[in-house]
């Protein structure tokens, strides 16, 4: 009796978007972006109104001295945070795509999580990083995710969306 393999081919649902070059501020809609994101990642209908307008959202050709003085790189593709109780969003035009929006979003959707949620997280993630196929797949191209907790949410939203374990997504309010 013989017994093959059968090889299986991983894909990401999400693979990574390149850099466009020609992209810039003046030639890019911020909602016409949001658009493709809410379309590719299945965002509810019912939330796309929250994420076009209690996240302030902000494109550059190049990030001004008050984005630079939080530490960030020149040429760090997005980032998010909090300040006055407002949620932002920035990001490099030759970068502001669904992925990169998707990844910011994720850490936006992360702040919604109390503390005891942050933690069940943490839980059901960890062993998944070594034993749902997908999350390994990612995490051997791109290990980013194995940072922290928070980049490994993010991640998994970005590269996986609505294909993640089933068991995750009640930790990505508002984006299921």
């Amino acid at each position: 009796m013989c017994f093959f393999k059968k090889k299986i081919t991983l894909v990401l649902p999400h693979p990574e978007e390149k850099q466009n070059m020609s992209q810039t501020v003046s030639n890019t809609s911020i909602q016409s972006v949001l658009q493709l994101w809410f379309s590719k990642y299945l965002v509810p209908v019912n939330q796309q109104t929250y994420w076009s307008t209690s996240i302030s959202i902000r494109v550059y050709d190049a990030y001004p001295p008050e984005i630079l003085n939080l530490g960030v790189q020149p040429t760090t593709p997005g980032l998010s945070w909090e300040e006055d109780g407002v949620r932002h969003l920035a990001c490099l035009a030759t970068w502001f795509n669904p992925g990169v929006i998707a990844h910011e979003q994720a850490h936006n959707s992360y702040s919604l999580l109390t503390p005891a949620q942050k933690s069940a997280f943490s839980i059901i993630y960890t062993p998944l990083k070594t034993s749902d196929l997908m999350i390994k797949y990612l995490y051997s191209i791109n290990p980013y995710g194995l940072t922290n907790d928070i980049e490994g949410h993010a991640e998994i939203y970005r590269y996986l969306g609505e294909q993640m374990p089933s068991t995750l997504k009640i930790f990505y309010p508002k984006l299921f």
